[in-house]
């Protein structure tokens, strides 16, 4: 039977609700690249929240007698596969909207449990009241005959019990009337059947519709109705813990539902149950950002968050399991005392030593916190995910605490000049935070301490193609290094060690086609025609192609966005900081010293382009159309961005060449150079 055919047996476990989730606007434009050094000081300081579902998978261990939530395979392209007599049975059968009219249907050769559990799956459709008969017919069945239909029986009798006919309830903020449900002795009848569903899984029956799972959930379900939220918690708790993702957005549900000022008494209650001081906590902690308020309290986010957090430190007993994340989301409130008291009794934690180190930062005490990070680094999994998050400027970054962790303590290193150091830190945070170890590496690194780094980390290896839908980003992020370095040599003139590192077949052979045409163009055993030619066409492949073998990857050039946006930011300046800058003076210095020693501008190679075409223009008659060509050419490289050098240009033009037709568009639409 396919997984289609059992939609009856198969129903999602979470509790129907309309989240109220925040929409914001998009900034024209692409996502830009995280930057952490950009702003040390919020950098140091800030905590990013937690990710819910990675945190309400494990409010609970595992129970080794339920199964593990099996994902369905990803939808690929359907190959038609034929179809037992059987499945052609069922599915002529689930196709009919009466009983009679499936009764009708030929099955010989389906089993009888089969038979009449489809039958039943049609009568409940229909709402036929003879559902129950036949569902109870397949657990009448001799025990050899009933096959994998049992759970499934059992779980849509539970279904029936409990009223649930797929149909949306009343949610939160919804002005529906509210649904009605069963009175409680059949409830508790219900929550009696899917137990049966459970415990015969845990037996050892087979379950391959993963019912035991969805029992838990639907039994939360009527706890929820009930208004017993700790019990309801807790199921789902299970649920969730077993990798069913049902369980976690129906915690989120309840937590919503908890928080929220309206429902301040049912917090009260439940709020003493350790279980669900962690789940408010984890809610606040993970989600807080999208935290929506009834508009009838006239509380602000920040207010219900400060008197959440009154009830849940009244509330916790000394040793609270969530109790690191309370403290974060106390730190992360501005409530700096009991964040230091909570976390007294946090344990040794990554989030508990993470936030340790930033409360010493807070105090001032650099050491302390050094040492804080050591412990919190060496205690968070590598592997840890907390899912995309974005910054007020909605810029995104996908937070893993061990990388975020690392490009912390790169700030420190950078700060006591430890400067390769903090290059091996940024490093670990994978290409999320490539635009910081590109600032390390083209503006406080060395040439030859980025070689050496290069050499260690980051060898040449033989580019591999990537498999369709595989993204490298070791190879990538080896890759963009290698390339960034091989730029550094070619604007310090170390041409023949620069080729080298060039990765990408194209700006290798830019570069090397460059090299080429400058040495022939600075051989005074040429003529000055071949050495003008030279000269301009070692210009033309700075223009053209000099983001690709010369260009900066951050300020002032920007390659990392190939040059399409003309300022980012530069994590040097200091200027519009309104707190410490993390920047010690030698940093400082060696930052400025690796900018262009003159027109420190965007695009700066098109300035030493049209130096290469003066020095072209120098060697050839004044009078002659190529003289006049060239300056044209040189002209429109910089015309349009500085009008100065471009008028410049034309001045020497008027002075010395001769006048074509096309001079009244200098610098505009110039021709080829006739050499």
């Amino acid at each position: 039977m396919s997984p289609h055919d059992l939609r009856l047996a198969r129903l999602t476990s979470l509790m129907t609700a309309v989240l109220v989730m925040p929409v914001s606007s998009l900034a024209c434009g692409p996502d830009f690249p995280n930057r952490l050094l950009l702003d040390r000081h919020n950098t140091l300081l800030y905590m990013p929240e937690g990710n819910f579902a990675f945190e309400t998978h494990r409010l609970l261990a595992v129970d080794p007698q339920l199964p593990l939530w099996k994902a369905p395979p990803p939808e690929t392209a359907p190959k038609p596969m034929p179809q037992s007599p059987q499945e052609r049975m069922i599915g002529q059968m689930r196709a009919s909207k009466t009983i009679e009219e499936a009764n009708a249907v030929d099955t010989q050769g389906l089993p009888e449990a089969a038979r009449l559990y489809t039958l039943g799956a049609v009568a409940f459709a229909a709402e036929d009241p003879r559902a129950t008969e036949y569902f109870q017919q397949v657990l009448d069945l001799p025990a050899a005959e009933q096959g994998d239909w049992r759970l499934r029986a059992l779980y849509s009798l539970g279904r029936i019990e409990m009223d649930d006919r797929g149909t949306p309830e009343n949610t939160y903020g919804s002005t529906a009337p509210a649904v009605q449900h069963p009175e409680k002795a059949q409830l508790d009848k219900a929550i009696t059947t899917f137990q049966q569903v459970i415990d015969q899984v845990k037996s050892g029956a087979a379950d391959p519709d993963q019912l035991a799972l969805s029992s838990l959930g639907q039994q939360a379900r009527i706890h929820l109705w009930q208004g017993e939220i700790a019990q309801a918690a807790r199921l789902y708790a299970q649920q969730a813990a077993q990798g069913d993702s049902d369980g976690s957005l129906s915690l989120q549900y309840v937590s919503s539902y908890l928080i929220n000022p309206e429902h301040l008494n049912a917090l009260k209650q439940a709020i003493h149950d350790p279980l669900v001081q962690q789940l408010v906590t984890i809610e606040l902690f993970a989600r807080s950002s999208n935290l929506q308020m009834s508009d009838g309290t006239g509380e602000s986010a920040k207010q219900s968050i400060e008197r959440i957090l009154t009830l849940l430190n009244e509330s916790v007993e000394s040793g609270f399991a969530g109790s690191d994340r309370l403290a974060a989301l106390a730190y992360r409130s501005g409530q700096y005392p009991m964040a230091a008291s909570l976390l007294k009794n946090a344990g040794d934690s990554g989030l508990a030593w993470w936030l340790r180190a930033k409360m010493a930062l807070r105090d001032g005490n650099v050491e302390v916190a050094t040492a804080a990070y050591a412990k919190a680094a060496a205690a968070f999994p590598t592997d840890e995910d907390w899912g995309q998050q974005r910054d007020d400027d909605y810029v995104p970054e996908v937070i893993m605490p061990d990388c975020r962790i690392a490009g912390e303590q790169a700030i420190l290193a950078l700060n006591r000049g430890d400067y390769l150091q903090a290059m091996e830190l940024m490093y670990r945070g994978k290409d999320n935070y490539w635009a910081d170890i590109a600032d390390i590496a083209e503006r406080v690194l060395t040439i030859d301490e980025l070689k050496s780094f290069v050499d260690k980390h980051a060898p040449a290896v033989p580019l591999q193609p990537a498999k369709p839908g595989e993204y490298n980003y070791q190879q990538r992020q080896r890759s963009q290094l290698r390339e960034l370095l091989a730029r550094r040599m070619m604007r310090a003139g170390r041409y023949q060690e620069a080729v080298n590192y060039f990765d990408l077949p194209d700006s290798r052979q830019a570069a090397q086609e460059f090299i080429a045409q400058l040495k022939a163009a600075q051989d005074k055993a040429g003529s000055k025609e071949v050495r003008a030619k030279a000269y301009y066409q070692a210009a033309v492949l700075l223009r053209e192609q000099g983001l690709e073998f010369t260009g900066y990857e951050m300020t002032p050039d920007y390659a990392i966005y190939g040059a399409g946006y003309s300022y980012l930011g530069d994590a040097f300046d200091t200027r519009d900081l309104q707190h410490k800058s993390w920047i010690s003076a030698a940093e400082a210095a060696r930052a400025a010293k690796s900018l262009p020693a003159v027109d420190d501008r965007f695009l700066h190679y098109r300035w030493q382009a049209v130096a290469l075409a003066k020095k072209a223009a120098d060697l050839l008659p004044a009078k002659s159309q190529a003289y006049a060509a060239v300056l044209c050419n040189a002209a429109s490289w910089v015309i349009a961005r500085d009008a100065k050098t471009g008028r410049a240009l034309y001045q020497r033009y008027i002075k010395n060449g001769t006048q074509y037709d096309w001079s009244s568009r200098f610098g505009y639409d110039c021709p080829a150079p006739e050499f």
